[in-house]
């Protein structure tokens, strides 16, 4: 690291650390508090941060970011394929059904955005298209016919489009018929499709082979996480180019959404007395899930840790560039109120509690914390 990026990074750190101070001081001051424990429990936690994380450089940032964020998420490798694959092999919609929702809002969002006048759920209706054929490729005019807007001039619509492939990474290929049926004269069809080396990878996991039909067709696994994978592994590769990833918009998103799967990784678990019904409902799997308690949610706490870790996440994962695109307007308060609201809708409420199903990455994320406490308290 350059003397520039030490300076960038430490103040970085102490951007943190003032925001840990923030969300105690207006902790401490609350009087209301609807489980008995809990607010001492988060304050103790928010205390061990701020003293733990700035220790060797902050290394319990970068090992939660690199080994469990950038590796899995976004690998750091140039060739789209081996992003693509790493991505895919590294996440299931049953593990990791959350950071799918926060994905999938997202893309949607930005998806829907391109095409305003498509009705339905586009990623959805993409997955329906490649679906209907066997070699994964869609002719332009399906896509007119799913995007397009007819009230909208023809050029204009092919920009989104555009927009749209280069968002899941797409490549459009070109077929020369030199004499077409219909009409006796060379005709240019345009197919939009994967790249060569993700059509092989999709052949091998989707592609079923009926030996006794004798013909093949897309498995139902063939879903919307696999233009999820697509969108990230085109981050990942193109991290650096910014119109190939969607600008700063895209490193907003992206940001504040690793910003709360960090910040939910290390909520403290509490207990609640046995005579809690939440214990006694249901829907709640003490195994599996930690109780949120709706304190923890204030708009006061969460935003003054949220505005630091987007940035601190945008770092690690994109650098100055990355850095330089966060920045404190309206659309990213948008942006951040809206993941803050990704909270309610991606956990369960049990009798006005929320609840936090642990998933592999808060699980992971969170031993990392554990581990560093344990050491620090046999020091």
């Amino acid at each position: 690291m350059s003397e520039f990026e030490d300076l960038t990074w430490n103040k970085l750190l102490q951007e943190f650390g003032k925001s840990l101070e923030n969300a105690i001081e207006y902790l401490e001051n609350r009087d209301i508090e609807n489980i008995p424990g809990a607010k001492e429990a988060l304050i103790q936690r928010l205390n061990d941060m701020k003293l733990i994380f700035p220790k060797n450089n902050g290394d319990i940032f970068i090992k939660s970011i690199n080994d469990k964020i950038q590796n899995a998420f976004f690998p750091n490798t140039k060739t789209f394929s081996e992003a693509f694959e790493k991505i895919l092999k590294s996440r299931t919609h049953e593990q990791d059904f959350i950071i799918n929702e926060l994905l999938n809002g997202f893309v949607s969002s930005k998806a829907k955005a391109i095409a305003s006048g498509t009705q339905g759920p586009i990623i959805d209706r993409m997955v329906e298209a490649f679906s209907k054929r066997n070699d994964f490729h869609i002719v332009d005019h399906q896509f007119f016919a799913m995007f397009g807007d007819p009230n909208k001039p023809r050029h204009y619509v092919r920009k989104q489009l555009e927009e749209l492939i280069n968002m899941f990474g797409l490549i459009s290929k070109e077929l020369v018929v030199e004499k077409d049926v219909r009409t006796s004269e060379q005709k240019i069809y345009t197919f939009y499709t994967f790249p060569s080396g993700i059509i092989k990878l999709l052949e091998e996991k989707y592609l079923i082979i009926d030996q006794e039909l004798g013909y093949a067709y897309v498995s139902d696994a063939f879903d919307r996480n696999v233009f999820i994978c697509m969108f990230l592994a085109n981050i990942a590769i193109n991290r650096d180019d910014m119109e190939k990833i969607g600008g700063a918009y895209t490193i907003n998103g992206i940001s504040a959404i690793f910003a709360l799967i960090i910040l939910l990784s290390f909520l403290p678990k509490i207990s609640v007395d046995e005579t809690n019904p939440i214990l006694n409902d249901p829907n709640y799997d003490e195994a599996n899930m930690s109780i949120i308690p709706k304190s923890w949610m204030m708009k006061q706490v969460l935003e003054s840790l949220f505005e630091p870790l987007i940035k601190i996440i945008a770092y690690r994962l994109g650098g100055g560039l990355w850095l330089s695109k966060i920045i404190d307007s309206e659309v990213n308060k948008k942006i951040m109120n809206q993941i803050r609201f990704l909270i309610k809708d991606v956990n369960k409420w049990i009798l006005g509690q929320l609840v936090r199903v642990e998933i592999p990455i808060f699980i992971s994320i969170g031993n990392i914390l554990t581990e560093v406490l344990v050491g620090y308290e046999e020091e």
